[in-house]
């Protein structure tokens, strides 16, 4: 599958998923109609308009020869720049999701952070630790402290 198509298949996903998400309203109760209702429709709205507006820069673009072509003339279509890291985060995801359960949120998150830092490249202790710190403390002020958000607690402990 060429890099054109994939562009060409996702957007049209996306156009459909506005419509959807707009549709979907409608059959939302009346007491949220006028609150929560208009809210998801402005994303559908604002999302379908995104939608159209880069389908039209789809076809009005050229296929550009600097670009790495395939044996038929047609663009390749590349995932990431590297593919280990793109997978080994993609996994790193999947298990910092499934340990939610057992660890609670901040345990998995002080894991996680760190170990996805040193897969994007992150070499200096220091920062990766002080990173982790300031983005669990944050995370702890805003969403546990201010806003009374409960995260995840865990089983383990």
């Amino acid at each position: 599958m060429s890099k054109r198509l994939t562009e060409l298949l996702l957007l049209i996903g996306f156009l459909v998923l506005a419509v959807l998400l707009y549709r979907s309203t409608a059959a939302w109760p009346a007491m949220v109609q006028g609150s929560t209702a208009m809210y998801v429709r402005f994303l559908g709205v604002g999302l379908g308009l995104l939608c159209l507006y880069e389908l039209g820069v789809f076809i009005r673009t050229r296929h550009n020869e600097n670009e790495t072509e395939g044996p038929d003339g047609r663009e390749k279509l590349a995932i990431a720049a590297s593919p280990l890291r793109f997978w080994g985060l993609l996994g790193l995801l999947a298990v910092y999701a499934a340990t939610f359960d057992r660890l609670g949120f901040y345990l998995s998150s002080a894991i996680f952070l760190p170990l996805a830092m040193l897969l994007l490249g992150a070499r200096k202790p220091l920062t990766i630790i002080l990173t982790t710190a300031g983005i669990l403390l944050f995370v702890y002020l805003v969403f546990a402290r201010l806003l009374e958000v409960p995260l995840p607690g865990g089983g383990l402990f």
